[in-house]
């Protein structure tokens, strides 16, 4: 037998104050309304926060912070931010499907995560992207990271 199984629901057409019951729903879904409000309050005040400190930051590096190109960059930058603090909160914002398409997740032999970006999925045209290294030398960077921990000495330790 499940739990849902062993529950026996009170007959609703025995209830006699119909009024109030359904009063006590209304005020649950005010409730979480006003729970979701107090979030969203909460979102926006730490980004701005966020926000504000970053933007001391990039004028104590002497960054261009009058073009406008750096304000919509920092727009772009603020929005996600948003987004990945509402997605915190189990609240949805626009932003998330941006980075659930554009992100894919790795997880390394060390088990580490890793996130590789891929702006093709949203640019109209694709990016030319260069390999930094040479074939040559990635395969000898894999021989070197597959054999990492093997030492051998060059003389014999057992004395």
């Amino acid at each position: 037998m499940s739990e849902d199984e062993k529950i026996i629901h009170f007959p609703t057409d025995r209830i006699v104050n119909k009024e109030k019951v359904l009063k006590q729903k209304e005020d649950i879904k005010i409730s979480q309304k006003i729970m979701q409000d107090q979030t969203k309050k909460f979102v926006e005040t730490a980004v701005d926060d966020i926000s504000m400190s970053l933007l001391k930051q990039f004028v104590d590096l002497a960054m261009k912070t009058q073009q406008p190109t750096f304000t919509k960059d920092l727009a772009l930058l603020v929005d996600v931010m948003r987004g990945m603090i509402y997605r915190d909160f189990g609240l949805v914002h626009p932003a998330q499907k941006l980075s659930d398409k554009m992100i894919e997740l790795k997880t390394n032999r060390n088990g580490q995560l890793s996130a590789k970006v891929d702006y093709s999925k949203v640019l109209e045209q694709p990016i030319r992207t260069n390999k930094p290294i040479s074939s040559d030398i990635k395969n000898e960077l894999k021989d070197l990271n597959d054999t990492a921990g093997f030492f051998e000495p060059d003389g014999d330790l057992d004395v």
